[in-house]
């Protein structure tokens, strides 16, 4: 019974099947085909009959299919049909072979290796990951190079993502100097910092006026009214008022992502004036960064911390290090205006030994922040002040160490000092 109803459905797919050969020799035969709730077993022999080409189909192939195709080529119905059941074919010796996808690149599918001349293997291979399947796709490191087992169909594809995915990346060098401030001093670099109080910003107002203009056509020539005077036209002007301080310069250093330029304001002296304070470079780091990776930089030392847990009554004892003095976290990214979008992230640590703890204290200042800078512009990042506090005793031998009268003998005296970080950064486009 199973074996007739099958005979009268293939019947029904031949009858609302008709081929319309055009009149060139060379050219294929276009499909038109309507077919209901079919087997896709059937449709698949309908259309080997039409195309008058040899099909085998695979146990994999299953399930029903409805279409209805008008005038297309025989290519394209079998890619229809195929894929909308989760198929795939394969010619393989004038035979088309049709089955499940992964069964048919297990079994006719061709391994391939391809060595990547610039991306990393293992970055690439997760962009692959919509084209083949991770069982299907190995990465050798020793080479960097994948190794994967596909159709031609998956390797054509593959081979075309390569070309966006393996190229040449671009390379932002940063050059980094550290200064250490003491706010008590007036030297810096030879230069006199006159830090502003915030906002370290101008002022930015609308400036909004507006003006008539006579009306003109795309030759220039004047358009007149119909009372035969020359027509005029209001223009909004919606500018902005920048007011800077007038004794003060200015360092523009980059902008936000919005689009707002950040301002930096320096009163400066040309002679370096020396006062009680002072300020040095603590280093000056150049590092290159690969477009959309970040850079780290450490000036600094690691601190061995010691950690005590307990449980189960037992109490053990580890040391864990932790980073102490600056750090630098650059992330840049190249835009396609030339301009680079930065993100950035600092940190000021200071350990401090406290003897009844038996451990350390560390101070940490820390600031963030996203910027868009010009190719060669410097931004400077500031503010991480810490402060110090130190004292001292001063006592006359012997008559300080009587009881009550030894006082008189000793004075002590304590100082404070603050000191900021102030950290200039100038990124380039490596060329």
């Amino acid at each position: 019974m199973r074996k007739v109803n099958g005979i009268k459905q293939l019947f029904f797919v031949m009858l609302f099947c008709f081929v319309c050969i055009i009149s060139q020799a060379e050219a294929a035969p276009l499909v038109n085909m309507t077919v209901t709730n079919a087997e896709v077993r059937d449709v698949l022999t309908a259309l080997a009959s039409v195309g008058q080409v040899s099909i085998v189909a695979d146990d994999s192939v299953t399930g029903k299919i409805t279409i209805q195709l008008r005038q297309v080529s025989f290519e394209t119905a079998l890619t229809l049909v195929t894929k909308t059941k989760g198929l795939a074919y394969q010619q393989v010796g004038g035979v088309i072979v049709v089955a499940a996808v992964d069964k048919l690149t297990q079994n006719f599918g061709t391994t391939h290796i391809i060595k990547l001349n610039y991306a990393a293997a293992e970055d690439v291979k997760k962009s692959l990951a919509l084209i083949i399947p991770d069982n299907r796709l190995k990465v050798d490191t020793a080479t960097n190079s994948l190794v994967f087992l596909g159709s031609p169909e998956e390797t054509a594809q593959i081979r075309a993502a390569l070309k966006d995915l393996d190229i040449p990346f671009q390379q932002v060098s940063l050059e980094a100097q550290v200064v250490a401030v003491n706010k008590a001093a007036s030297k810096d670099l030879g230069i006199d910092w006159n830090w502003q109080s915030a906002p370290q910003t101008a002022t930015y107002e609308r400036d909004n006026w507006r003006e008539q203009k006579v009306l003109t056509d795309e030759n220039g020539n004047t358009v007149y009214g119909d009372d035969g005077k020359p027509a005029y036209v209001d223009i909004q002007h919606r500018d902005w008022k920048v007011t800077r301080p007038g004794d003060h310069g200015v360092i523009q250093f980059g902008r936000s992502p919005s689009g707002w330029p950040y301002e930096f304001y320096y009163q400066a002296k040309i002679s370096a004036l020396i006062s009680s304070g002072n300020a040095k470079i603590l280093a000056k780091p150049k590092i290159t960064a690969i477009n959309g990776k970040e850079a780290k930089i450490l000036i600094g030392d690691r601190i061995p911390v010691l950690l005590e847990k307990t449980e189960n009554g037992k109490t053990t004892s580890t040391i864990e290090y932790i980073d102490a003095g600056i750090k630098l976290n650059y992330t840049p990214r190249i835009n396609a205006d030339g301009y680079i979008t930065a993100s950035v992230h600092t940190e000021v640590s200071t350990p401090t030994l406290v003897p009844e703890m038996k451990a350390y204290r560390v101070t940490t200042r820390e600031a963030g922040t996203e910027v868009r800078m010009k190719d060669g512009e410097t931004m400077v990042i500031g503010g991480l002040i810490g402060s110090e506090e130190s004292g001292g005793k001063n006592k006359v031998p012997f008559f300080s160490d009587f009881p009550i009268l030894g006082k008189l003998f000793q004075s002590t005296h304590t100082a404070k000092s603050e000191t900021e970080v102030v950290i200039f950064l100038t990124a380039q486009i490596v060329k």
